[in-house]
């Protein structure tokens, strides 16, 4: 079969993703992987050399509107991985594309995957995302050695009342504790560490000594879990979050460490830093549950794509 995969440039959250599933994918199809346009307008021989690849399937996350346009151009197979909203106003507008954007479609949002059966739409729920890291990428590095980090965006988080508790409880400083944070769209911070580089991700998780997990305001209110959470799961580092009331784990909740305060979140970072071995364990058990996890993920796409 042959496959085209888009994937978002980096620093952008799926330039990494995307990556992995062309990987995995090229084992056994013939697969190009394409950087999307961005916004961009492509140029003609752009558009013709991707309608001449003729594609049987074409995978990706929510591109922009030029990419997009490409896409519904294209008569084949296109399966979507729907985990936001991207360029749409509402979760739901999605709707409005079937057939355009997307044949078939992979989400992590229980509720929307409800909705996709109801319109006839074939779709598979996925609980974690697979993993981007393998053991190789778990290497230490003394420059993450860091007591607890946390990697993502800054931008509207910094000011959204939306992410008003997360806010208070993981974006400032801690005293006495070697914490930094790392991701595009953050101020001048003195615990700001800058971009992560693309293939330090594992050495970053592998490297810390806890972590923080944060889920985004539509995220939680369609009940999806990031792809963080798998990076920090396969890499055994404590994870430090909030226990959102729309998420459920799926049972990795008695492996992770819940917080409701900055007073908590310090407490967390401490006890992990003065008892790593009981930790550990909790972690070493959250990574097999990822494992299982990343096979789910990989045996739904399969079997999207007919396999």
């Amino acid at each position: 079969m042959k496959i085209i995969v888009f994937h978002q440039p980096f620093p952008m959250g799926n330039y990494k993703l995307n990556e992995i599933i062309g990987n995995h994918l090229s084992k056994k199809h013939e697969v190009y992987l394409l950087q999307q346009l961005n916004g961009a307008e492509p140029d003609g021989e752009y558009v013709s050399q991707i309608r001449n690849l003729n594609p049987d399937l074409i995978y990706y996350e929510m591109l922009d509107r030029e990419t997009f346009k490409i896409v519904e151009s294209l008569d084949c197979e296109k399966i979507l991985l729907q985990a936001s909203n991207g360029i749409l106003t509402n979760y739901e507008d999605i709707f409005d594309y079937h057939g355009k954007w997307y044949t078939k479609v992979l989400t992590n949002s229980r509720y929307m995957q409800d909705k996709f059966s109801s319109k006839g739409i074939q779709s598979e729920f996925f609980e974690y995302y697979f993993s981007v890291l393998n053991e190789s990428d778990l290497v230490f590095d003394e420059r993450y050695n860091h007591d607890s980090v946390f990697l993502g965006m800054g931008f509207h988080r910094m000011s959204s009342e939306s992410y008003r508790k997360d806010k208070e409880i993981f974006f400032d400083n801690f005293e006495g504790v070697n914490y930094k944070i790392y991701g595009n769209g953050w101020p001048n911070l003195s615990h700001y560490g800058g971009v992560l580089p693309p293939n330090d991700i594992g050495k970053l998780y592998y490297s810390a000594k806890s972590a923080f997990g944060l889920i985004g305001e539509t995220q939680r209110t369609y009940g999806q879990i990031n792809n963080r959470y798998t990076e920090m799961a396969y890499s055994e580092v404590p994870i430090i979050t909030q226990n959102y009331e729309t998420i459920d784990w799926f049972g990795a909740e008695k492996y992770l460490n819940f917080v409701t305060s900055r007073q908590e979140a310090k407490q967390t970072i401490d006890n992990i830093l003065n008892n790593p071995d009981v930790y550990k364990s909790k972690s070493q058990e959250l990574k097999k549950f990822i494992v299982k996890k990343h096979n789910e993920f990989m045996d739904k796409l399969s079997h999207l794509m007919g396999e």
